[in-house]
Parts: C-alpha cells; structure tokens; sequence
C-alpha cells in the first residue's frame, strides 16, 4: 500500500478550510493539514506576483488522486489552481493502512 500527498494552495485559510472539510467529508481524502500563511512569488499575466495564501496538505491514495483533482478544480475560487501530488516513497505502515481505510472511491 502507498500514499499520496496533495500540496493545494488556497486564497485565504477560510477558503482552505472549507476545500479540506469538503475533501475529507467526500472520503477523497482520509486527512488534511492546513497552513495558514505563506507567501507565494509567483508569475501571472506576464509579471511577478506576491501574494499571501493559506497550503492544504491532503493525504490520500494514488487511486483517487484524478477524482481529488476534479473536485478541487471544481470549487476552487482560481482560475488555475496549484494542485501537485506527490507520491510517497516510505511511511508508517500503520498510517498507511489507516488512510486506506478512510478514503472511499467516487
């Protein structure tokens, strides 16, 4: 079994912390961690932006990361979200068994 991590970036951590609630109340993901603030430098519209965001960490399966995607692009408030999962090389197996147990197929 493995496990897949999904960096989100939000506008704000109200924003952030509806998308972790709907994720985890929709079983694509067993759990979410949210950070608050960072801030992003990023470019948009042919210039540099800088701007303050809140991160979702989603922890979830390979299996649902295409249906986990789908339904971030579908509420999220950007044009072009930040949405890149990362697939996890090692963990507690514990865990691991746990959030399979947690997420549901759509």
């Amino acid at each position: 079994m493995s496990a897949t991590l999904v960096y989100i970036t939000a506008p704000d951590f109200a924003e952030a912390e509806r998308l972790a609630r709907e994720l985890v109340e929709n079983r694509l993901a067993a759990c979410a961690n949210l950070v608050p603030r960072i801030v992003s430098t990023y470019w948009w519209d042919n210039r540099v932006c800088e701007e303050e965001e809140a991160l979702i960490i989603v922890k979830t399966t390979r299996e649902l990361v295409g249906d986990l995607i789908a339904a971030v692009k579908k509420s999220h408030p950007y044009e072009v979200p930040a949405i890149l999962a990362i697939d996890a090389v090692d963990g507690n197996p514990d865990f691991i068994r746990w959030l399979h147990g947690e997420v549901r197929p759509q």
